[in-house]
């Protein structure tokens, strides 16, 4: 199904019945990031799952594809599906996302879930390394990028175990044009710092954690917990040892009760 948002086609597929969720993806995959967890969250739930601009068969649009522009496009698919107010649980740029939607449009949000998407914004090295990428993509196309990002996003755990999940992910990720791989990477390299965002945070919130993960480590994780915590507002921390950045796509099955169980307590 789609929708547009700011003039751009946007695809989404939706799950389940009851109780609101949004579940926002990483990059560059899609929605199918979700689907195992979406599985045991279903009978439950009704769960939306878009396609982020310039991944899947969603359009990019103009420019660098930004925090700012994902969260109205979130907030215009509710407005699409008829819904004022949903629980949200986002993962890496899907998380980040989720600090834009409670600072633009706090009263569309129910409940947050973070997974592995720090607060801090980028520093200069990652802003650097960002440059690099986008020079990479430009000049030979997106391969030896999205080589290179299997590696930093998926754990060895997952590596080991289950090469099928690489695979899958990697399928996804041949799939997002380089253009808009360079488009995300504009976007995140702008991304503002969520830090005292997360003190105003007054929802229930769930941050989940990775033992294997390089890009929100557990202590950035912790990080957001304790910041959400010091502005008044309890939220659940969760740590799983044996999973990279991807926690949800390697381990479905532990990711899915941890918010099966914390949006069964907002409900």
């Amino acid at each position: 199904m789609f929708f547009h948002s700011e003039g751009d086609k946007l695809f989404y597929t939706t799950m389940g019945d009851g109780p609101c969720v949004m579940l926002l993806h990483p990059t560059p995959v899609d929605h199918r990031f979700w689907l195992s967890v979406a599985d045991l969250l279903a009978p439950r739930y009704r769960l939306i799952l878009p396609d982020l601009r310039g991944h899947g068969q969603s359009e990019a649009g103009e420019g660098p594809i930004t925090i700012e522009k994902l969260a109205a496009d979130a907030v215009q698919l509710l407005d699409h599906l008829g819904i004022y107010r949903a629980m949200f649980a986002g993962c890496s740029i899907g998380g980040y996302s989720l600090y834009e939607i409670w600072r633009t449009f706090p009263s569309r949000v129910e409940a947050l879930a973070f997974c592995c998407s720090k607060p801090q914004p980028d520093d200069d090295a990652a802003r650097s390394k960002r440059a690099e990428n986008i020079d990479m993509i430009e000049k030979s196309g997106a391969a030896a990028f999205i080589d290179a990002t299997l590696q930093a996003v998926i754990g060895p755990t997952a590596h080991r175990r289950w090469p099928n999940k690489v695979t899958e992910a990697r399928e996804m990720m041949l799939a997002v044009p380089p253009a808009n791989l360079v488009a995300v990477q504009q976007g995140l390299a702008a991304r503002p710092d969520s830090v005292a965002t997360a003190r105003t945070l007054r929802i229930p919130c769930c941050v989940l954690a990775a033992g294997e993960d390089p890009g929100s480590t557990p202590a950035d994780m912790h990080l957001l917990a304790e910041q959400i915590r010091n502005g008044g507002y309890g939220a659940e921390y969760h740590e799983i040892p044996d999973a990279g950045h991807f926690a949800p796509f390697e381990q479905p099955e532990l990711v899915g009760r941890i918010l099966r169980r914390f949006f069964d307590s907002v409900v």
